[in-house]
């Protein structure tokens, strides 16, 4: 690896009463076909991460979050991207939204809200499933947590 480190953010957007996540697809390119993901995004260095989110959101869904409705899963969730050799570094947040409108970015080929056994076999990377087990048990505990 070439020493070069890319940050970004991960968002899993959670709507508690049906119980499902938000995954956007990527278009195909000449490295991989179509993908599905969650919220992702790039951030400067030096960016507060959960600016960084709140932004991240807003571009690709049209979902307006305030800083403090994120709930961090993991502070830093690493891993290399062999085809590039870089090092990618986020923190990976879920937040619980009302409403299941979204507004799909152009950056995206469809939007849609799947069941949490749904969902591992539709990312298109591992570094996805990884961090969405950890989000789907932290999800599973706020809810039995509220009253």
């Amino acid at each position: 690896m070439d020493g070069r480190v890319k940050y970004s953010i991960e968002c899993w957007l959670y709507h508690p009463r049906s119980g499902r996540f938000l995954l956007l697809l990527c278009p195909a390119t000449s490295v991989h076909g179509e993908y599905w993901q969650p919220v992702t995004g790039g951030r400067l260095p030096h960016e507060d991460p959960r600016a960084a989110c709140v932004r991240e959101v807003e571009e690709e869904t049209g979902v307006v979050l305030s800083p403090e409705s994120l709930h961090e899963v993991l502070e830093e969730f690493c891993f290399c991207i062999p085809e590039t050799q870089v090092e990618l570094r986020k923190p990976v947040y879920l937040a619980a939204v009302e409403s299941t409108a979204v507004r799909v970015s152009s950056e995206h080929l469809d939007a849609a809200w799947f069941a949490p056994d749904e969902v591992p076999r539709l990312l298109g990377w591992d570094s996805y499933r990884q961090t969405f087990a950890v989000v789907r048990e932290a999800a599973a505990q706020r809810l039995a947590d509220t009253p």
